[in-house]
C-alpha cells in the first residue's frame, strides 16, 4: 500500500524512501497472538509530543484504530481547532490567534528565554506564560510549567516576592506641563549589537513620550550627552527622576 500510494507527502516520502533500503515482508498478525503489540500499546513513548495524534490526524488522516464513538467524537472535536502546515502543527486559540505547536525541549527552551532571557524581565508564571503566548507558541501544560520553572529559579527565590508591608511608600508626583518631569534608567546589559550593551531611556510623565538611545557604556559621560541632546529639542525639566 504504502510503495503505490500516489502523491504522497513529505512524511510518507521519507518513509518510503527509508524502508526501499529494506527487503523485508508484511506478515498480519492476529490481535490475540500479537501480544507485544498488546504489552507495548498502553506504555506512550516519552519522545512522543503531546500532538501526535492531531498532527498524524491532519497530515495523513491517519486515526488510532480501536477508538470508541464517544472517543472519536470527542477527537474530531478537538483537531478542528488544529491545522497542519508542513513540518508543524498550529493550533487557532480561543482568541482566533494562530499559534504554533510545541512541545519537549524546544518548549522549555523557548519558556527560558520568556522568563529569563535578555528580555526576560523574571516575572511570575501567569505573565512569563502570557509571553509565551505572545511569541506565538502553544502547549497545554504551559501555566504548569511556567509556575514550575519560577519555583526552581534561582535568581527569582533569592529576589524573592515584596510583601505590601515591606513595600515603600507611593507618593503620586505632580505634572502641570509637558516635558517638566522626566524618568530616566538603563537597561541592560544585553548581548553587544554593534558595540553597544545598554539601552538609556527617558519618559515624559505627561505624554508618555519615551526617548531611547543604545550605548556602549552605562556611565556618567554617556548619561550627560544624552541630556544635552534631550535638552536641546524639548527644553530644560523641572525634575529628572532616577533611581540610581
Amino acid at each position: 500500500y504504502l510503495f503505490a500510494k500516489k502523491d504522497a507527502k513529505a512524511r510518507l516520502l521519507r518513509w518510503i524512501l527509508l524502508l526501499q533500503e529494506f527487503d523485508f515482508k508484511v506478515i498480519d498478525t492476529k490481535g490475540a497472538e500479537n501480544y507485544a503489540a498488546d504489552h507495548l500499546s498502553p506504555h506512550q513513548d516519552p519522545s512522543t509530543p503531546w500532538f501526535a495524534d492531531c498532527a498524524n490526524y491532519h497530515a495523513e488522516k491517519f486515526i488510532i484504530k480501536g477508538m470508541t464513538t464517544q472517543q472519536k467524537q470527542k477527537k474530531f472535536k478537538d483537531v478542528r481547532h488544529y491545522f497542519w502546515d508542513d513540518p508543524y502543527l498550529f493550533k487557532t486559540c480561543p482568541d482566533q490567534i494562530i499559534r504554533r505547536c510545541v512541545a519537549g525541549q524546544e518548549a522549555i527552551d523557548i519558556l527560558k528565554a520568556c522568563h529569563s532571557g535578555p528580555t526576560g524581565g523574571h516575572y511570575g508564571a501567569n505573565y512569563t506564560s502570557k509571553k509565551v503566548f505572545d511569541s506565538g507558541f502553544y502547549w497545554p501544560t504551559i501555566y504548569k510549567d511556567a509556575f514550575e520553572l519560577v519555583k526552581h529559579c534561582d535568581s527569582c527565590q533569592r529576589q524573592g516576592k515584596i510583601l505590601q508591608r515591606d513595600e515603600m511608600p507611593q507618593n503620586s508626583i505632580q505634572v502641570y506641563e509637558i516635558f517638566d518631569v522626566w524618568g530616566i534608567d538603563f537597561m541592560g546589559p544585553f548581548p553587544s549589537s554593534k558595540g553597544n550593551k545598554y539601552i538609556l531611556v527617558a519618559v515624559d510623565y505627561l505624554s508618555k513620550w519615551v526617548e531611547a538611545k543604545a550605548l556602549p557604556t552605562n556611565d556618567a559621560r554617556v548619561v550627560v550627552k544624552f541630556l544635552k541632546s534631550l535638552f536641546s529639542r524639548f527644553g530644560t525639566p523641572k525634575a529628572i527622576i532616577s533611581d540610581r
